[in-house]
């Protein structure tokens, strides 16, 4: 990522920010400034987006003029190397932290009508910036407008998921060639961590990994336990990283030795429901309609009932961004996003398979962006 682009991304809100006729659409008056805020690493991701900048604390205000960014003495060199925008220390100003000095800012210079994103600001955040601010001051929520720049992906973004699906990728491949009855679910977890981070993924904000053996694959989001993988065990894995924040979002199946024919032919139902699931992704396409497509494969092979969730969501600089794709979703796709495909099934008495690549809607479909990665029933 390049500080033009990040200008760019600045300017674009500023504007919108002060043109009438673009938020008029919305119903929604000019306003005169938005506040962002990261407190204790939640919310860091609008305003990476935004400025370059990747930290735990942080306050950005824009405005149709400038863009300032409000860090405390830890992030100031930091902040000052990474963003595209005035980077203040709260040291600077004497307060004493950053969300001071930012409303004090916007109390000098006389702002009233306040953006904010709801979705990514904590309500305690929210409760001192009002109070601050005091009675006269306006707030509107336009979650919506970054949640839209950000689903689009451009092309600098598109090549972060896929280095990324690189590195997790011959991750996987390192630690399964160690594997075999007697690994832990634990032990699995930690050697995929660190050949991920091995491999250049992000130390920043890691991304879960999630480790099941045996009957624990019937808990969709099952943490690693210290559980031994044993022969005939079929073995779930979800894990991803980061590149320049960027993630992506995989899962694979592994049979401790030959897996059963029952097994075998479980899988292949998830296969063919991935790949009906991405032959009726293109722009226009909607959310509920890849699901049906996957959906109705599983409910075929009679494992309609043990599908419990959607059949994928956004990803980018969150793990679970829109759209959200599940039978009830209203998102319409549109060029530049990046989904999962994620067709599951989940028996307590059995256990339960995922296979999860990620997908990029351009013109022509979609391109799986972890095509590369073979979702085969890994054997060990």
């Amino acid at each position: 990522m390049n500080k033009s682009l990040f200008s760019f991304r600045l300017k674009a809100i500023g504007s919108f920010l002060g043109g009438s006729g673009k938020l008029a659409k919305f119903g929604k008056d000019v306003l005169d400034a938005l506040i962002l805020v990261c407190y204790e690493g939640i919310g860091w991701e609008d305003i990476y987006y935004l400025t370059g900048f990747i930290g735990t604390s942080g306050v950005l205000v824009v405005t149709p003029d400038e863009s300032v960014l409000f860090v405390d003495p830890r992030y100031q060199s930091q902040a000052r190397e990474e963003s595209a925008c005035t980077v203040i220390s709260c040291s600077d100003v004497k307060r004493s932290s950053p969300l001071n000095a930012a409303t004090n800012y916007i109390v000098t210079k006389n702002l009233k009508r306040i953006a904010f994103s709801h979705d990514s600001m904590p309500f305690q955040v929210f409760r001192v910036i009002e109070r601050v601010l005091g009675e006269g001051a306006e707030f509107t929520d336009i979650t919506y407008l970054i949640a839209n720049l950000r689903r689009r992906k451009g092309s600098m973004e598109i090549a972060c998921v896929k280095e990324a699906v690189r590195i997790a990728s011959n991750a996987f491949k390192s630690v399964l060639s160690e594997t075999s009855a007697g690994t832990k679910e634990r032990e699995f977890a930690g050697k995929l961590e660190y050949q991920m981070k091995l491999g250049g993924g992000d130390f920043w904000d890691p991304v879960p990994i999630m480790v099941s053996s045996g009957r624990r694959t019937s808990l969709p989001h099952a943490s690693p336990t210290d559980r031994e993988f044993v022969a005939g065990d079929i073995v779930m894995v979800d894990f991803g990283t980061r590149v320049a924040g960027y993630v992506c979002d995989l899962t694979r199946m592994i049979s401790i030795g030959e897996p059963a024919e029952e097994t075998r032919s479980f899988y292949s139902v998830l296969q063919w429901a991935q790949t009906e699931a991405a032959a009726v992704i293109s722009p226009g396409s909607t959310a509920s309609g890849i699901d049906a497509a996957a959906r109705s494969i599983l409910v075929s092979a009679g494992l309609g009932a043990a599908f419990t969730h959607g059949i994928g969501h956004g990803i980018g600089l969150s793990i679970h961004e829109p759209p959200s794709l599940c039978e009830t979703s209203s998102f319409v796709l549109a060029e530049g996003d990046i989904i999962t495909l994620e067709p599951a099934f989940y028996k307590e008495e059995w256990g339960g398979m995922r296979l999860e690549d990620d997908y990029l809607v351009t013109s022509a479909g979609a391109e799986c962006l972890s095509g590369s990665f073979s979702g085969e029933l890994y054997t060990v």
